[in-house]
């Protein structure tokens, strides 16, 4: 499944015409336990891994809910006028739910409960059930199996919790795969200091942890080197070297800062809610994080962790944590990632990324701009390292290129873009130089679009994966948006978009009082092969697109920003 050279050169030379039926697109398997489904990393034997969301079932559980307190009357106000905006009538009062069975019969219930415990004050606070709304997956031939990597059985409702963070992250020649997960929420009474009557609280024993799964199953907890108050380490990639060894990349809790311990002494006493309760709220970032490495033998034993370093230097007055991050390794060990960094002994510490050799960070350009941010995400046999660079101003990335720097020459070269201003991100490199990830098609749109793309090192423009498939048709009726993997014989694991019948949060058809069956676009993992054809043909740009929401369900969501909602249909009127 090799290019020919002719064939390289047609697909990547043509410029504004559609290339009909290069690649064929084949869907991956999904499950039936939710709705999108991604593909997050392939090996070249074509072992794939991914997630789900936007699950079905998801238990909810309403035993210590006062139906009477003002948040939850208020909160069904707002979305009874909602609907009632779109000329609906509300189908369920709180008593159905409470003493009727409004919860496990209408799903309009069950996404209103979802969306109220999602929300800002209930998701913020440990005196309410935990949600999470995605879990693992290991993709065989004809189906989509999902991997349970730390949930365990509920005491308090059928099935598992669904309390925990699920992402299988990365999968070794042989089929090893990696990934991290939270511990489970459980539910507690606890009598703060000074009271009488005993609360409800949810807590969990720890942040995160890494861990490695073998094709046979067997099971290891990557554990970090501080595990005080919980710890925190994840996974996120593995390469198996030609030694038989396993090297895995990722992060881990190293110890806590000054002002972190002051935190905890100062307000995790165990006085006036749970410690757990507190260590949960202060996040991960309560922790000195650095990119971290564990090297596992062929039996999956654990015999050489190591701290990758970072790009700076704690001074005496800084009491704040620090952090550094590693995505990707290769054979040679040189892992990549992004980290702190000071510029000219500045107090200010910045964020760049770059390459970890020796125990040190390296950068992989000048620090000129505040905003100046970027990624390392993936890094080649032949040390070339892809990701993208970019501007950040209060959490918003902005600006984003797409690059690759050559460790043999210590030049970053930013690549090209779809148009000027379009933010473009790279996901993965091969070891042929041809590199995919999407970029912004359209821009200051409500809702930018962004398709995937492939490059190779030296080319003059990027090429929309999009361009290299069937033309879109009632028989097509893919968009991919997203190219996340590309093997060195240039098979392109990537996420499409197509339009299905709507599906309630129970995975049945979700109709409106008229029986009327609603539309959506759901995510698709799929597998682009070549087909060795090289015929052109123009395809008829489609009408835009448009989704009619048709009066179903609002999904719950959307329910989390019901303020918002409201409040921007009431500035209409």
């Amino acid at each position: 499944m090799k290019y020919s050279l002719m064939a390289a050169s047609i697909i990547f030379g043509l410029s504004g015409q559609a290339i009909a039926a290069t690649y064929k697109l084949t869907e991956l398997p999904t499950s039936d336990i939710g709705k999108m489904h991604y593909v997050t990393d392939v090996n070249e034997s074509g072992d794939a891994i991914g997630r789900v969301t936007g699950l079905y079932n998801l238990p909810v559980d309403i035993s210590y809910i006062d139906f009477q307190d003002s948040t939850i009357t208020n909160y069904y106000d707002t979305y009874k006028r909602i609907l009632e905006d779109r000329e609906e009538t509300i189908t369920f009062t709180l008593d159905d739910i409470e003493n009727g069975d409004a919860l496990s019969t209408d799903s309009e219930a069950h996404n209103f409960m979802l969306g109220y415990l999602s929300s800002g004050t209930q998701s913020a606070s440990a005196e309410f059930q935990k949600i999470s709304s995605v879990a693992g997956l290991e993709f065989t031939g004809t189906s989509a199996n999902e991997v349970d990597i730390f949930d365990i059985e509920s005491p308090d409702y059928a099935g598992l919790t669904r309390s925990v963070s699920n992402a299988m992250t990365a999968v070794a020649a042989d089929g090893t795969a990696v990934g991290w997960g939270s511990a489970p929420f459980k539910k507690i009474t606890f009598t703060p200091e000074g009271e009488s009557e005993a609360k409800t609280y949810f807590v969990r024993d720890w942040h995160a942890r890494g861990i490695v799964i073998s094709p046979g199953g067997k099971r290891v907890v990557l554990d970090p080197s501080f595990t005080e108050y919980g710890g925190y380490s994840i996974a996120s990639d593995i390469t198996l070297t030609d030694e038989g060894n396993y090297l895995v990349v990722g992060q881990a809790s190293v110890g806590l800062s000054e002002n972190s311990q002051t935190t905890i002494t100062d307000n995790c006493d165990d006085k006036d809610e749970p410690e757990a309760v507190c260590i949960w709220r202060q996040g991960r970032g309560v922790y000195d994080l650095r990119a971290y490495q564990w090297t596992l033998d062929k039996d999956f034993n654990v015999i050489e962790t190591k701290d990758l370093g970072i790009g700076l230097e704690r001074k005496d007055d800084e009491d704040n944590p620090f952090y550094s991050s590693a995505y990707a390794i290769n054979k040679a060990g040189i892992a990549v990632g992004r980290s702190r960094v000071r510029i000219d002994d500045s107090l200010k510490a910045y964020e760049e990324p770059g390459y970890y050799q020796d125990g040190q960070f390296f950068t992989l350009r000048e620090h000129d701009d505040f905003y100046q941010t970027g990624y390392a995400l993936d890094i080649n046999d032949n040390n070339v390292i892809a990701g993208y660079v970019g501007r950040q101003n209060q959490g918003t990335l902005f600006e984003v290129n797409g690059f690759y720097y050559d460790m043999n020459d210590k030049t970053l070269v930013e690549i090209p873009s779809y148009f000027s201003g379009s933010d473009t991100y790279v996901r993965d490199i091969n070891n042929a130089g041809y590199m995919v990830g999407e970029g912004e098609t359209e821009k200051n749109v409500s809702n930018p679009r962004s398709e995937a793309f492939m490059y190779k090192i030296g080319d003059e423009k990027l090429t929309n994966i999009n361009d290299l498939l069937p033309c879109k048709s009632d028989e097509f009726p893919y968009t991919v948006s997203e190219a996340i993997r590309i093997t060195d014989d240039n098979t392109i694991y990537a996420v499409a978009t197509k339009t299905v019948t709507k599906l309630d949060s129970f995975g049945n058809p979700d109709k409106d009082s008229d029986g009327n069956e609603a539309s959506e676009s759901v995510v698709v993992p799929v597998v682009l092969t070549k087909t060795g054809s090289t015929e052109i043909s123009e395809c008829v740009a489609p009408e835009t697109e448009t989704y009619e929401r048709q009066s179903a369900s609002l999904s719950w969501l959307s329910l989390i920003a019901l303020p918002l909602v409201w409040l921007r249909r009431r500035r209409k009127r």
